[in-house]
């Protein structure tokens, strides 16, 4: 008789069926931690990082529109920047449908590899963001990257992460050495211009009423692509500061109006805690050529106007503790209606008005060998008596009749000012100051006057003035230094309507008004 079939095979059948599918569960689990591991989801990074011989500082923020800047400045030596945190915390961040990444590097020597692609940790998530990376080094070399990172010489790349609507950039500018950039999707509008021009004995001033304006290392590389070696910022501006450390630069350093009851209450101490925090801490010191202190401010506060003085006293007192004196001189740029009259230049004479501030200011540039800064306009002159002066005579035309001043010739409104300036000094004992232009320029809309034909043919032909060395008639043998407003329009400046179109640049960097030096 046949035994029937024996139950073992199907027990076997159903524990080989029920090892497959634990097996299959783990293999799943392990794809897709890995998935998560490798960064496939869509991150952003956030925060200000400053680096200096090695410390360094992380922080992120999460908004719905935010606009976030990491601003990392660097020494010397072999420097390594991450826009993802370089310690092992982490936080996933959600994808985004229109999202901006800018990485911005600046270089003083040596190599540098950036490149652009999918961030990994430490996110800060947002619908749209906009993520910057500023980056700037004396020496060395420097590798910007989206993961973790160790000191040394690395390298490292990110291909642009995944989104609807995605705009990468990269923004690189070196003195001397190597350089490669690389971007996976569009490349920057800004015009970069010469990046072999020559330097111009001329500076220029950057405000801080221009709206959405470019990243600092843009606005560096946009000085330096010009050839413009001296800058001046009507306050100091961190990003600034730091993208134009080991440029070579020179920098005019702005204290604002509202800070000077402090620095001049608060004695030299304040004036050195200030000076650390708001300025050497970002740059180098040697590369820091002035100190503006306030701006125009005869026109300010009554009670801000009698402790100006004191505040440049202490500022300085705290220059030579620390042994900058000689290389910082310290002034005040004033509005040229203090000169109460000038013209003739030989009539210059200072505003009875102003005279109670310009007399121990006068003392204090006598003594610490600093220049009497002055922000000149002959614009403003022009719209104010158009029957009396020539627009061709402001606007450096050679087709201006001359005005003959005793034995002297002039042939532009800015030179009868500044000697009017000259003269002013000399009256009041103090003839051996020199005068610096801290600020001139003429604006291109607001008013019948301002015009894009005009604004150009003053800045060509005020830089054309100072190519040969901006001398005077009455100081023929000193040149003036000048700095050109504005870098880009204001926007957001008050005041009448014309004083919001000083700008050479537009926000992209092309050149506002046509000027051959730019182009």
């Amino acid at each position: 008789m046949r035994k029937p079939d024996s139950p073992i095979p199907l027990f076997l059948l159903l524990l080989a069926f029920l090892l497959a599918s634990i097996f299959a569960v783990d293999a799943h689990d392990v794809v897709c931690k890995c998935y998560r591991v490798h960064g496939h989801h869509r991150t952003s990074h956030s925060g200000h990082h400053s680096k200096h011989k090695g410390g360094q500082s992380n922080g992120s923020t999460t908004s719905d529109n935010s606009a976030v800047h990491s601003h990392n400045s660097t020494g010397t030596g072999n420097q390594s920047s991450s826009s993802s945190s370089s310690s092992s915390q982490s936080s996933p961040s959600s994808s985004s449908s229109s999202d901006v990444t800018v990485s911005h590097n600046s270089t003083g020597a040596g190599s540098q590899t950036s490149s652009s692609s999918p961030p990994s940790s430490s996110s800060s998530a947002s619908s749209s963001d906009v993520t910057g990376s500023h980056n700037s080094t004396g020496a060395g070399s420097q590798t910007s990257s989206s993961s973790p990172t160790e000191a040394g010489n690395q390298t490292s790349s990110l291909p642009s992460p995944p989104s609807s609507s995605n705009v990468s950039t990269s923004y690189n500018s070196t003195t001397s050495g190597n350089q490669t950039s690389s971007s996976s999707s569009a490349s920057s509008s800004i015009v970069e211009g010469n990046s072999h021009a020559h330097q111009r004995p001329i500076g220029m001033c950057f405000g801080h009423a221009g709206g959405i304006l470019p990243s600092p290392s843009v606005i560096v590389q946009l000085l330096k692509s010009h050839g413009i070696s001296k800058v001046r910022l009507f306050v100091p501006i961190p990003g600034v500061l730091s993208a134009l450390k080991g440029t070579g630069i020179q920098i005019m350093v702005g204290v604002p109006n509202e800070k000077i009851i402090h620095l001049s209450l608060g004695g030299v101490d304040a004036a050195r805690h200030w000076l650390k925090a708001s300025i050497l801490k970002f740059v180098d010191p040697k590369q820091v050529c002035y100190l503006a202190v306030g701006n125009e401010v005869l026109q300010a506060h009554p009670l801000i106007i009698r402790h100006l003085v004191p505040a440049m006293y202490n500022l300085h007192k705290a220059l030579q503790t620390s042994g900058l004196d000689a290389t910082i001189k310290l002034s005040s740029p004033c509005a040229s209606h203090i000169l109460g009259v000038q013209m003739p230049p030989s009539a210059g004479a200072f505003a009875p008005f102003s005279l109670p501030v310009i007399r121990p200011m006068l003392k204090f540039l006598s003594e610490t060998g600093a220049p009497f800064m002055v922000n000149m306009y002959p614009f403003l002159s022009f719209i104010h008596d158009p029957m009396s002066i020539a627009l061709n005579f402001c606007l450096f035309r050679g087709n201006a009749p001359p005005m003959l001043d005793g034995g002297r010739h002039y042939t532009n409104m800015l030179e009868v000012m500044v000697d009017a300036l000259v003269t002013a000094m000399e009256r009041e004992g103090f003839g051996g100051i020199r005068v610096m232009v801290t600020a001139t320029g003429w604006p291109a809309s607001g008013d019948n006057a301002a015009t894009p034909a005009n604004a150009a043919a003053y800045v060509e032909g005020l830089m054309q003035r100072a190519s040969n060395g901006m001398a005077t008639p009455k100081r023929p043998n000193q040149a003036v230094e000048v700095f050109l407003s504005d870098m880009f329009n204001e926007h957001a400046h008050g005041g009448k309507a014309f004083e919001k179109h000083f700008g050479i640049f537009n926000n992209d960097g092309s050149p506002a008004i046509n000027i051959n030096s730019f182009t």
